[in-house]
């Protein structure tokens, strides 16, 4: 199994998530293609026949975790481990900073 990159590790997991090719293109601001053509890489190297098939073989190989994603606690799980954050974490993480400074302004109020 080769390893997937940081792209195609993000298709994956947003697809075990539920999401579509069409909604991942729209929220990263790129052609449907080229996330088609990502999750077909991803399927090659995982030795899948379906996007479900690669998430299950994904989930065995450890490469899919349980754990957090678009919240501060995910964004630092990222961080604890050495990860570059996924785009999901990284959006968490922003909308954590901007909600604990609109309260610090409110409580100086």
């Amino acid at each position: 199994m080769r390893p997937l990159t940081e792209r195609e590790t993000a298709v994956l997991r947003r697809t075990a998530g539920g999401e579509t090719y069409r909604q991942i293109a729209r929220d990263w601001g790129v052609e449907e293609i080229t996330v088609r053509t990502t999750g077909a890489r991803v399927l090659k190297k995982l030795g899948a026949n379906t996007i479900a098939h690669a998430v299950h073989l994904a989930w065995e190989a450890g490469i899919l975790r349980r754990e957090r994603h678009g919240d501060h606690a995910g964004y630092n799980a990222h961080k604890y481990r050495g990860e570059t954050p996924c785009d999901l974490c990284v959006a968490g993480e922003r909308k954590y900073r901007a909600e604990q400074q609109r309260n610090r302004r409110k409580d100086a109020a």
